[in-house]
């Protein structure tokens, strides 16, 4: 007979695939980018249905790999084109354990604090020292 703490059967059950953090944190960041309802996002479909242009897609990377500590092909997006086939190559081409062990089961994206000059931070802070 097994026995297994109802705890640890619960820990197990809310574990989150690589995979799947990863796309719930593109999905928060790309709602985030877009002004968009997180819940309206469907992995499956084109970004460009969503409106995603060059610049953004370029800043997602960028956000991307800032929160995943890893260089990334800036064609990621062109190259798979829906957020499904975007979580699923990182997740078999590159290790992602350190996102997953902070990740929960709806990750959410990070929102930039304002800056001390009061003009944000974001993408380009990264550039201006910010």
């Amino acid at each position: 007979m097994q026995t297994q703490s109802y705890s640890s059967k619960l820990s197990e059950e809310m574990a989150v695939s690589p995979a799947e953090a990863v796309q719930n944190w593109l999905i928060a960041k790309l709602s985030e980018q877009l002004s968009l309802d997180a819940s309206t996002v469907n992995a499956t479909e084109p970004l460009t249905r969503y409106g995603l242009d060059s610049i953004d897609a370029v800043t997602m990377v960028g956000d991307l790999e800032d929160w995943l500590d890893l260089e990334l092909p800036s064609t990621l997006f062109w190259d798979y084109p829906t957020l499904e086939k975007a979580s699923l190559y990182l997740a078999e081409n590159y290790d992602l354990s350190a996102a997953v062990a902070q990740a929960k089961p709806k990750e959410q994206a990070p929102v930039d604090e304002p800056a001390a000059n009061g003009k944000g931070g974001g993408f380009f802070s990264r550039f201006r020292g910010a």
